[in-house]
């Protein structure tokens, strides 16, 4: 399948959300142009600003622990601070996740649909991509005839946030797809070099 695709943003989980954000605002030249407090659920939330500079956006999360630690807070005991996730932006969300079902892929969740100030947003999270990572994909479609979200819905922020709290609650290890039954073109060792 022939799709366009593209960087969308990239997520980031951070200790600091304040520091975070002065660090993108004040030293790397990037604005705010979206942010939520407590999205998630009674259980766990996290705080979520996201940055842009030209065409780069980051999102930026600090989670909250209530009665369950956070799934930021987790990740970054687990995987130190860093990136989370990488949003792929897509012509055609549905068809994309329909090829990547066919290969196996696995998602943590249903399409999320929602929409901001500017039009509809769709979205649709993966599994982590490797064993004992906990980076993904989310699948992201903007474009929708004329109209063209540009920011975060916080009704779909929500709904993924929960998808992978679920997975936390229940103690879900899974990846993108299941390497274990999967052929892969290499024995999981380091593959050699050849000049």
């Amino acid at each position: 399948m022939k799709e366009s695709m593209g960087i969308d943003h990239i997520t980031l989980c951070v200790k600091n959300l304040q520091a975070a954000e002065y660090l993108f605002t004040k030293i790397l030249g990037f604005e705010v142009i979206w942010s939520a407090q407590d999205v998630g659920s009674d259980k766990s939330s996290m705080d979520t600003i996201v940055v842009q500079r030209g065409t780069a956006k980051v999102a930026l999360m600090q989670g909250r622990d209530k009665t369950v630690k956070s799934q930021i807070s987790e990740f970054i005991e687990k995987y130190g601070e860093g990136v989370q996730h990488v949003a792929v932006e897509v012509d055609d969300i549905e068809a994309v996740c329909r090829e990547w079902e066919a290969h196996g892929v696995k998602f943590s969740g249903p399409l999320k649909e929602g929409r901001d100030g500017f039009g509809p947003l769709k979205q649709r999270f993966t599994y982590p991509l490797f064993p004992g990572s906990g980076v993904f994909f989310e699948l992201t479609q903007r474009q929708h005839g004329e109209e063209q979200s540009k920011t975060f819905v916080r009704g779909t922020v929500e709904e993924l946030y929960n998808d992978i709290e679920r997975d936390q609650i229940q103690g879900v290890e899974q990846t993108v797809i299941d390497y274990d039954t999967i052929p892969l073109p290499f024995d999981g060792k380091s593959p050699a070099h050849t000049t």
